[in-house]
């Protein structure tokens, strides 16, 4: 491997901003495949010194191994204690099983567009009929304890609420116009925060894949992940549509 290309991964696996995704589709062309998905890990560490000259920092590895999780078991979608570190760790934090670190509405957002993309349903498969009960009560309390009463469109699928959640807010009572029109801008700046914030990550992923040096023969592949996030982006309502969105 030329020197320069070899630095180039070495800069892309130690930059603390990689995301997830890029991590796993450089891991899998250059170290042939998804074999290293079954390596212990100080294997894994050894082949990309061996190959790169580098070492991943821990917060990097956590982001890859995340992945590798989501699509070698059901956990993510099934398991709250795998759910939350694991939108940690995609958000940028490192894995941490013991301790319970909530997860804001923006990181679940993020984490589970960042699997989806990896991992996508079936055809005929609703995007949160994977998911618990458990996972999707969560997210719903999440947003209302952030002030959402009414999801994004883009976590709607992912939230499940014991009642609607207007009825919960009490805006359904009868208060005067000033007072719901206010409720309801502020709603819409709130969704179109989370959505912003996705939309942000997905720009920075297609901006990372697309510089990958990938090896010949797989650039089909890495078009098929640009359109996947493409079509995720295209799905988000603009920022001027989302703020006047009911």
């Amino acid at each position: 491997m030329p020197q320069p290309v070899k630095d180039q991964i070495a800069a892309i696996l130690t930059n603390e901003d990689t995301l997830a995704t890029t991590l796993l589709l450089l891991c899998i062309d250059q170290l042939g495949g998804t074999d290293f998905f079954e390596w212990e890990p100080a294997t894994f560490d050894m082949e990309v010194q061996t190959r790169f000259g580098t070492q991943m920092p821990d917060v990097n590895r956590d982001k890859l191994w995340a992945l590798v999780t989501a699509l070698t078991t059901n956990l993510f979608y099934v398991s709250l204690e795998t759910f939350i570190p694991t939108c940690n760790t995609l958000n940028g934090s490192e894995a941490d099983f013991d301790d319970y670190d909530p997860i804001t509405s923006e990181e679940a957002a993020w984490g589970i567009v960042e699997v989806s993309l990896v991992d996508p349903p079936d055809e005929d498969q609703a995007p949160g009929d994977r998911f618990s009960h458990e996972i999707k009560r969560y997210i719903a309390l999440t947003l209302q304890a952030e002030g959402v009463t009414t999801p994004p469109a883009i976590l709607k699928p992912f939230a499940e609420y014991d009642q609607e959640p207007e009825e919960e807010a009490g805006i359904t009572s009868g208060p005067d116009e000033a007072m719901l029109n206010m409720h309801m801008d502020r709603q819409a700046a709130e969704r179109a925060d989370i959505e912003d914030y996705v939309r942000g990550r997905l720009e920075d992923l297609m901006t990372q894949l697309k510089m990958l040096p990938l090896r010949i023969g797989k650039v089909s592949q890495m078009e098929q992940f640009l359109q996947q996030a493409q079509a995720t982006l295209t799905g988000l309502p603009t920022p001027e549509a989302a703020v006047l969105a009911p």
